[in-house]
């Protein structure tokens, strides 16, 4: 079996311990961490928009494994 039908079968809990860090902290909404997000991002300057762009890659990555475990 390969690495990606591997990860195809993660449940939500399997995703979640995958992507987290434990050297970082935690928002208590989705909402409150895109905020605190961008608020960093605004004190870059030139960087904020190299760092948005990296952001929203992991953020649509995310979705879209929640997505191939929703289709299950």
């Amino acid at each position: 079996m390969s690495m990606v039908d591997e990860e195809m079968k993660m449940t939500n809990a399997e995703l979640a311990k995958a992507i987290r860090h434990k050297l970082f902290a935690e928002r208590d909404t989705l909402k409150e961490a895109y905020e605190y997000a961008f608020s960093v991002f605004r004190s870059l300057g030139a960087g904020e928009m190299a760092a948005t762009t990296a952001l929203m890659v992991v953020m649509n990555t995310l979705a879209n494994e929640l997505e191939k475990i929703e289709e299950k």
